[in-house]
């Protein structure tokens, strides 16, 4: 069989020449005593304990249990891979490349070609391995039933994931994983699993699509559930047992899922045991909601959204249920929760204000009572959200279903369970956790300025899209600008969406600029001029436009313009765009650029 040879580059191998890591070298699923290392040798030799004298080609004198794979290759195996002691599975890039370095962009890809799960986790039961895994993607078999327990993961060690792609899994119990959490000796070891910043999607089991457990053994947060499938009507994430011992329980071991949306499954999303609490989810668009069935009242539902989840099948209690819920946003048949911290009823009709649950966000002319933003990944991201909307109805930012809706409560004996520090997008919820935002995401608004701008040939005209630079927010529409500030627009003519106003800052005005109510700017030169037009660009949205003295955001523009030329060696690039622009002006001395990153 011809092997696929990976060249990783001699920056790879000189970088790691000290460090010892082992790294994969083909992609095939081969184990054969030669030069080569598969991924399966690889595994099998921190198996063995890593003998000095390597195995199959992997490893050596002072390796160490890290195995690297190549970023963006797929390595394929034929069979279930046995894990049998600690290690660390990463993908290698070059994290000095910037426009590169982005974490879940590079994943490497473990796909099953055969008919198993990936990988059977499972050590010593008198101790517990650590497996690490970061910035890998697996792919499950994508046929009927995977394997019997777990379509990807058979675990039960400790497996922290991170950065991590599940799709394709399918099995009986576990679609993606199948977690033992359940302890076989007196020494109470209990396996346990760890996801974050991790996306499940297009998973099938007959219970548990996402994750299995015969009792809760899990910290899951900053994930996206998608898709997946639980074809019983069970739950995706789901409990056998509560857990065992509840006066074992306080902040640090109680099995958490938080800041996480779920999208477009079928089945419950998880059915809430003693020693479960869910903070800061968003459950919205699937078959089914949320299952409680904490009979003696360790479990805890709080700060979420669950709403437009099926027709009545947003809450499911148990008859013995007595979860603790209190702060969310929930369908009509829920019950209103703890009464010191109550939850509020959706009645509305619209969730989403686009033509699905996921694409493009419709303006708020377009339409001004959906609720959501449809789930979207912007460029440059690993994962996708669901945004909350400022809607135009809304008299101030405390009259919505979702914005500043936290409460903090430091009274003696409180059972209060706060908001997240942080939102799906690793964003900073507020500082007192007095007004956080209910569900994954955190409405951001930026506090600084941001810089645009674009280099023109004479005879060009700009054009870019701003909304990436206005946070969470939506224009504010040119039909309500008048009403709003109370005034014509003081340029002469019409408003233009997002009440812009050209403010001149460093030169006087060259050019014209229109804006529209999906974001989309055009600066036009109004001659031949050769040099710089440098002005701020002032903006109402939806969630500045309810400050009293200030309703506005400000972007700093600079469009330069020069003439074509005629006598450009060709054999030598320029740079373009925007950076040099602010180059030349870095240069010059005649003005400080800094690229802020929101």
């Amino acid at each position: 069989m011809l092997k696929r040879s990976i060249g990783i580059g001699m920056l790879c191998l000189a970088g790691h020449a000290y460090s010892a890591e082992i790294t994969v070298t083909i992609t095939d699923d081969i184990t054969k005593d030669d030069s080569e290392c598969s991924l399966r040798e690889a595994i099998e030799y921190i198996n063995k304990g890593m003998p000095e004298a390597g195995y199959m080609g992997c490893g050596g004198k002072d390796a160490l249990s890290t195995i690297l794979l190549d970023k963006q290759k797929t390595y394929t195996l034929n069979a279930k891979v046995d894990v049998k002691a600690s290690l660390a599975l990463k993908t290698y890039y070059d994290t000095t490349v910037t426009e590169e370095a982005i974490a879940g962009l590079n994943n490497a890809v473990i796909k099953m070609a055969g008919k198993d799960h990936i990988f059977n986790i499972d050590n010593d039961p008198k101790d517990l391995a650590l497996i690490t895994i970061k910035e890998v993607s697996f792919e499950g078999c994508n046929k009927s039933i995977c394997a019997d327990k777990g379509g990807i993961f058979y675990n039960n060690e400790r497996l922290v994931l991170q950065y991590v792609k599940l799709s394709g899994g399918n099995a009986r119990l576990g679609g993606a994983i199948y977690n033992v959490g359940e302890s076989s000796t007196t020494q109470n070891y209990i396996s346990q699993v760890a996801i974050s910043d991790s996306i499940l999607e297009n998973n099938t089991a007959v219970t548990g699509a996402a994750l299995y457990g015969q009792r809760p053994a899990f910290t899951l947060s900053s994930a996206v559930f998608k898709n997946n499938n639980t074809t019983s009507g069970a739950a995706n994430i789901f409990s056998e047992k509560p857990i065992a011992d509840v006066t074992l329980l306080n902040d640090k071991n109680i099995n958490k899922l938080s800041n996480s949306t779920f999208l477009n499954n079928s089945g419950y999303i998880i059915n809430i045991r003693d020693g479960i609490a869910v903070n800061n989810v968003t459950i919205v668009g699937n078959k089914a909601g949320v299952q409680f069935n904490s009979e003696k009242g360790y479990g805890y539902l709080a700060n979420s959204i669950v709403i437009g989840n099926g027709s009545g099948t947003n809450c499911q209690f148990n008859a013995d249920d007595k979860t603790l819920i209190q702060n969310n946003l929930v369908g009509t048949e829920c019950k209103n929760g703890e009464a010191k911290y109550p939850n509020e009823f959706w009645t509305g009709s619209k969730l989403f204000a686009g033509n699905s649950s996921e694409g493009s966000c419709k303006s708020l002319m377009e339409d001004p009572d959906a609720l959501l933003c449809p789930y979207s990944t912007p460029k440059n991201t690993f994962l996708g959200y669901i945004r909350p909307r400022i809607l135009l109805s809304a008299k101030n930012m405390f009259d919505t279903l979702i914005l500043n809706k936290g409460r903090l409560d430091l009274s003696v004996g409180s059972t209060q369970l706060m908001c997240e520090t942080m939102d799906q997008r690793n964003k900073n919820r507020t500082t007192d956790n007095s007004w956080c935002d209910r569900g994954a995401i955190e409405i951001i608004v930026p506090s600084s300025k941001s810089r645009i701008g674009q280099d023109l040939k004479v005879g060009e005209v700009a054009k870019l899209n701003i909304l990436e630079y206005l946070g969470d927010s939506d224009l504010y529409p040119k039909e309500k600008c008048e009403s709003l500030l109370k005034m014509k627009n003081p340029a002469g003519g019409e408003w233009q969406d997002g009440c812009a106003y050209i403010d001149q800052t460093l030169t006087k005005s060259k050019g014209t600029l229109t804006l529209d109510i999906d974001g989309n700017l055009v600066y036009t030169p109004n001659g031949n001029w050769h040099g710089a037009d440098i002005f701020n660009v002032q903006i109402v949205t939806s969630s500045t436009h309810f400050n009293e003295n200030k309703k506005y955001m400000v972007l700093e523009a600079y469009m330069v313009q020069e003439p074509n030329n005629e006598f450009e060696d060709k054999s030598v690039k320029t740079s373009g765009g925007a950076l040099g622009f602010f180059g030349l002006f870095a240069v010059l001395g005649l003005v400080g650029i800094r690229r802020f990153k929101k």
